[in-house]
């Protein structure tokens, strides 16, 4: 499953609306969060980030990738028994 988290900025329940519709159309989206106050839009399924990039743009949107503290340029390391379920998110090692 891919997460894809992006700055959209939305002026009204119309706007709002037009995103919902037409991310919820792309085969494999499983959820779709807006929040219009952090202009933060959060998809959730089995999609490539860039066609959920395009779907927002052709609603006459700009979409960028949200700036996230937990995306990190090196894997993270999970502790003895822990197994992250979101792929690319962690490696598990065990700890000594």
């Amino acid at each position: 499953m891919e997460v894809v988290e992006l700055r959209v900025r939305l002026h009204c329940k119309a706007c709002e609306k037009a995103v919902r519709k037409a991310l919820c159309k792309i085969r494999g989206v499983t959820c779709v969060e807006i929040d219009v106050v952090s202009s933060k839009i959060t998809v959730l399924g089995y999609i490539d980030r860039k066609v959920v990039v395009k779907a927002v743009r052709k609603t006459g949107r700009r979409a960028e990738e949200w700036a996230s503290e937990c995306r990190r340029e090196k894997p993270t390391i999970l502790r003895r028994g822990f197994v992250c379920i979101i792929p690319g998110w962690g490696t598990f090692q065990t700890s000594k």
